[in-house]
């Protein structure tokens, strides 16, 4: 490569270069590149430092390279930004020549990671919403369909497979609210800070800026052309997703093995061996992302705490980690909306898993509200029914026994002590705002369908931005 030999006697051999070279892992930022160097031409020529000529033909030259793309298979070209600059040299020398000028290698793969990182949280947004889609759909469907609240694995509380859900959909849009965050934080732009310490040519970074995207110029040139603290919060936002979409997966595989729940056949496989079997191995596998994403992140941020001063190569390795991470974020939560369309509820079988003791808090509010037994006494005399209830001997004498143990004299019969404990009208008498009564599971699912509306137009008009720079970069006459 030409711009060794001023320094190093010559080309490093093929297997040095091929174990320093990005170009495996640069073709996720090889558009965001040609993108940069197009608005690094003009400019270059805003500055009288390239003619109308070279730049019309050098633009020329980056759209089709962006249409057609270039080989990235000579590992001695070491990265996209060499493959792009040593094409430019060859098809408009003036152009390419010049490529450098002003601009290094540092600050424009800062600036290619951001764009490429920004577009790509843009597809994760949608992926998020598209499950939250779904499963406000069905939690819709089933406000009232009667289903357990788990804590401890232990069946807690009875409530509506709606508002279990829901509750998915709810974690869904939070985690959004920060990607909203982080991809904030990515909208500053580094291009022009240069090597380290910026140019002496008076590069007018607000334009550069503007014209690929960003809102915000990243001012200090240090920071900006090396550090990489940005990917820390890419790789959180994907992990806190994956650990939603983990929980999803672990909460179906529990209650399909439960006999509550059941998903379509395309999502399950059978034994090689035991022909009865049918295994959810799509849900499987996909709550181990989120320990792959850990995995990421972990990786990452050890490379990057290992640095001093600028640039260090260490920082090119970091990079696969964040288009792993994101591109499995969005194929988990894909899977998963797929999956939320296919799901079948077992509406007996939900029912009797509730069953009485679910409701034994509801029991000790009666006993409280109803009767002024203060509420530890009551609390108490219900884990004594509750008992008698699992062994199967709860009869009125038990029922009197109880209460009169905790000193309680009130005229209560098992047949009012049973129609307190009907899940139905449990779920049906929860009074609180965010609770798992049918208007409320209604309610919160209505509400949060707005925020999605929102949210998918913020997505929108991100796009739209991020589709003006390819119709700004390559025309000349846009400066």
């Amino acid at each position: 490569m030409a711009f060794r030999t001023g320094r190093l006697s010559g080309d490093a051999p093929r297997d040095v270069a091929e174990y320093t070279s990005s170009l495996g892992f640069d073709r996720e930022i090889y558009r965001e590149v040609l993108l940069i160097n197009a608005v690094h031409l003009k400019s270059l020529a805003r500055m009288g430092y390239l003619s109308p000529d070279a730049l019309a033909r050098g633009l020329a030259a980056l759209k089709e390279a962006y249409d057609k793309p270039l080989s990235l298979d000579d590992p001695r070209l070491e990265d996209v930004h060499m493959v792009v600059e040593d094409y430019l040299v060859t098809v408009v020398p003036e152009a390419g020549e010049n490529l450098a000028l002003g601009k290094s290698r540092n600050d424009s793969v800062a600036t290619a990671i951001r764009m490429r990182a920004k577009a790509r949280m843009l597809e994760l947004a949608d992926s998020a919403l598209n499950l939250a889609s779904r499963l406000l759909e069905r939690s819709f469907e089933e406000a009232e369909t009667i289903y357990p609240a788990t804590t401890h694995l232990q069946v807690a509380a009875p409530a509506t497979l709606g508002f279990i859900l829901s509750s998915y959909a709810s974690r869904l849009l939070y985690s959004l609210e920060s990607l909203i965050g982080v991809y904030a934080s990515l909208d500053y732009c580094p291009q022009g800070s240069a090597a380290c310490c910026g140019s002496t040519l008076p590069m007018d970074r607000g334009w550069l800026a503007s014209q690929l995207g960003f809102t915000h110029v990243l001012e200090h040139s240090l920071d900006a052309s090396s550090s990489r603290d940005f990917v820390i919060d890419l790789l959180s936002l994907s992990l806190k997703l994956l650990v939603i979409a983990s929980d999803i997966a672990e909460w179906l595989i529990h209650d399909l093995t439960a006999g509550l729940l059941d998903i379509g056949d395309e999502f399950c496989s059978t034994s090689s061996i035991m022909p009865q079997k049918r295994n959810p191995v799509v849900l499987e596998v996909i709550r181990t992302k989120a320990s792959e994403a850990l995995g990421e992140a972990v990786r990452a941020s050890s490379i990057i705490q290992r640095r001093v001063g600028g640039y260090v190569l260490d920082l090119q390795q970091v990079t696969p980690s964040i288009w792993r991470s994101l591109k499995e974020a969005c194929s988990a939560l894909e899977m998963l909306a797929r999956v939320v369309e296919t799901l079948r509820v077992d509406v007996d079988a939900a029912l009797e898993r509730c069953g009485l003791l679910a409701g034994m808090v509801e029991l000790a509010n009666y006993l409280t509200l109803q009767h002024g037994v203060g509420f530890r006494r009551a609390h108490r005399a219900c884990g004594r029914l509750a008992r008698m209830l699992v062994e199967k001997r709860l009869t009125e004498e038990g029922l009197r026994e109880a209460l009169q143990a905790e000193g309680i004299d009130v005229a209560l019969g098992l047949e009012e002590v049973y129609r307190v404990l009907d899940p139905r009208s449990i779920v049906a008498s929860y009074a609180t705002r965010g609770s798992a009564s049918p208007g409320e599971v209604r309610r919160m699912t209505d509400a949060m369908r707005r925020r999605m509306a929102e949210l998918r137009e913020w997505v929108s008009e991100n796009r739209r931005v991020l589709e003006g720079i390819v119709k700004r970069a390559f025309n000349p006459q846009v400066m």
